[in-house]
Formats: C-alpha cells, sequence, structure tokens
C-alpha cells in the first residue's frame, strides 16, 4: 500500500528584501567630500582638501591620478586611513579635473561603493550650484 502525499504547496521563490537603514546599507556606502581648496604641501599631485560632507562621511581629501594607458586605470576607491578618494583620469584635459583645477572650490565629490566591494563610482557636484536651466534665487 503505498502512502499518497498531500500536495505541497508550492513556495513563493523571492528574495525578501531590507527595508529601512538596512536597505540603505545593503546598497553600499556612499563617501561625500565638500573640497575647499589644492594642496599646498604637495602642489605637484592633484590632491584636493577638503572635509566630509555627511554624518556618515570621513573623506577629507581628493587625489587624482593621471594615466594615458586604459588598462592601468584603476576604478574610484577610498583609503579609509587617510580619509582619501582616489580617483583616475586619462588626462588634466577631462572636463572635471579641467574645473577642479581652475576653481577647487565649492565641488563635492561623491564616492559610492557597492556593500560587496566590487563596484564603485563616483561624480562631482558643484556646491551649491542651481539645477541647469534654472538660476539660483537668494532667499532673506
Amino acid at each position: 500500500m503505498t502512502k499518497e502525499s498531500a500536495p505541497q504547496k508550492e513556495q513563493a521563490s523571492y528574495v525578501e528584501q531590507p527595508t529601512g537603514e538596512a536597505a540603505l546599507k545593503s546598497s553600499g556606502h556612499v563617501e561625500v567630500v565638500r573640497l575647499k581648496r589644492r594642496s599646498r604641501k604637495h602642489p605637484e599631485l592633484l590632491l584636493f582638501k577638503g572635509a566630509p560632507a555627511s554624518r556618515h562621511s570621513v573623506a577629507k581629501s581628493v587625489l587624482i591620478e593621471i594615466t594615458t594607458d586604459p588598462s592601468l586605470a584603476k576604478a574610484p576607491w577610498m583609503d579609509p586611513e587617510k580619509g582619501r578618494i582616489h580617483l583616475c583620469y586619462a588626462s588634466t584635459e577631462h572636463p572635471e579635473v579641467a574645473a577642479l583645477i581652475s576653481d577647487p572650490g565649492g565641488w563635492l565629490c561623491y564616492l559610492w561603493t557597492s556593500s560587496d566591494g566590487k563596484q564603485s563610482h563616483a561624480w562631482f557636484l558643484r556646491a551649491g550650484a542651481a539645477p541647469s536651466g534654472r538660476k539660483s534665487v537668494k532667499r532673506r
């Protein structure tokens, strides 16, 4: 005599997504540094000094390396001991690098690193700039 098993309920195959602060941390980490000036101590480097621009950030500077060989270019990374974001560009004529060299104050540098550390992306925004096509308005 064979025993028939009761029909099994089909389990939903999904991964439970984290919520709240856990959801933000699972996506990775963002460092933000408000750049103020180019380093006077090391004028030979493209080293820009600043201060952390969020309460979770430890970044205080950005070092830009110029490498003409794309195979030697590294992904953006953070040195937490020095509080420094490291970026690679192909030329000092890159629009972001040229803008930083001509006017280093007032820029924000963002560095996103995935939670597993395998991906990263960096970008610059002008601090206090109005969105393109709009003029900033001072309110009193």
